[in-house]
């Protein structure tokens, strides 16, 4: 009977634990170099491109929201734009990958729309991304 009633607590101490893992939130956060002086071939790329697979993505749930915030490029940090992506919990997110694919395959067929031309490599650099859990969040949209 004791052993019973221990192996009920450890079991229900792990589902909770994998519960919480579960439904933190998480962002991807991409720190993107704009070459070569191609700020509006860039920004072109990002808001048709980039913004209208999320807000299919958010339309569909698939996601919890997006910014696309501006930098100055310094000593420190040798990026221009973080691209977030906001997701519910890690399980959305490991869903992304295919859902943001049939979203491109959707809305893309005949591939990303570009100004001047150019292509994504010609006009910016994806430097690295990190995955984070969110821990405090507010109301960033309130007035």
């Amino acid at each position: 009977m004791n052993k019973f009633t221990v192996f009920l607590v450890i079991v229900c101490l792990c589902s909770t634990v994998t519960l919480a893992q579960r439904s933190a939130p998480v962002a991807i956060v991409d720190f993107v170099k704009i070459l070569n002086g191609r700020q509006q071939e860039a920004i072109f790329y990002y808001e048709n491109n980039w913004k209208v697979y999320r807000e299919v993505a958010l339309e569909k749930g698939y996601i919890k929201g997006y910014k696309l915030m501006r930098t100055a490029s310094d000593s420190t940090a040798n990026f221009d734009l973080m691209l977030i992506t906001e997701y519910t919990d890690s399980l959305q997110y490991n869903l992304s990958e295919e859902r943001f694919q049939q979203i491109i395959k959707d809305r893309s067929p005949n591939g990303s729309k570009l100004l001047n031309d150019y292509k994504p490599g010609d006009f910016r650099k994806n430097l690295f991304f990190k995955k984070s859990r969110i821990l405090l969040e507010g109301g960033l949209n309130r007035k």
